[in-house]
Formats: structure tokens, C-alpha cells, sequence
């Protein structure tokens, strides 16, 4: 009977130590006025680029030589409406690491800016991002 006490005794205690990684909490709605690029790599849910017009930590910053920096993310759910390119509109959107990990490109991706932060869309504000 003791014999099988110390394996149970010992499962027990590592299952208690054990840590879960940190990650990061989904956000807040964000609103950001942003432009339509292109569309994003091969997800598993279709995904748009889109440059954010100020910056945010749910954004992958890029420098543009003469241009400065930028701003770039991919959007998981972007309505068929926003996809046109060079069209600025006020994105709400929200930064959700599970939805994040769970659209990675998947196979070759042959966007210019990749990989960037993805965040989910929430909709359009109809007056102007505060």
C-alpha cells in the first residue's frame, strides 16, 4: 500500500508546482482609424492587413525609411465592406492572444510585412476614433 502512496503523493505535488505560462490578457476595445492593405497569409480564418493610423501594443511597428514609422496588423474577421484598398475608417477591435495563436499563418506567406500582431474586429465606429 505504501508503494503506491509515494508515485500518488509525488503526481500530486507537481501538478501543485506547476506554473501556466503568462499570457497576455485579451484587451480592451480599442478604436484606431486605420487603412486597408491587403489581405493577410494563409489562416485559418481569413485575415486583412491593415495600417493603424496611431499607434497601440497590439500593432507590429515598422520603419518606412522617409516615411517613419507605421503601424501594421492583421484582422481576424474584417467584413467583406472594408476590403478596399486605401480606405481609412475608424476599426474597434480588441487583442485576443488565443485567437492570435490559433490563426498563425499557416504554410508559405508571401505578404511583405509578415509576421504582425493580429487583432479581432469588433466593428466600425461611425464618428471618429477619440
Amino acid at each position: 500500500m505504501k508503494k503506491h502512496i509515494m508515485p500518488i503523493a509525488l503526481g500530486l505535488l507537481a501538478l501543485i508546482s506547476c506554473k501556466k505560462d503568462k499570457t497576455e490578457p485579451v484587451s480592451e476595445i480599442q478604436c484606431i482609424p486605420a487603412v486597408y492593405l491587403t489581405q493577410y497569409c494563409p489562416t485559418k480564418t481569413e485575415t486583412h492587413l491593415v495600417r493603424l493610423l496611431r499607434p497601440t501594443p497590439h500593432a507590429t511597428r515598422m520603419e518606412g525609411g522617409s516615411q517613419g514609422e507605421f503601424y501594421v496588423a492583421a484582422v481576424i474577421n474584417l467584413p467583406q465592406s472594408l476590403i478596399k484598398r486605401d480606405t481609412i475608417f475608424q476599426l474597434q477591435f480588441h487583442y485576443d492572444p488565443e485567437a492570435e495563436q490559433q490563426n498563425k499563418a499557416v504554410g508559405y506567406c508571401n505578404a511583405n510585412i509578415a509576421p504582425a500582431k493580429m487583432v479581432v474586429y469588433d466593428g466600425v465606429s461611425e464618428s471618429e476614433c477619440p
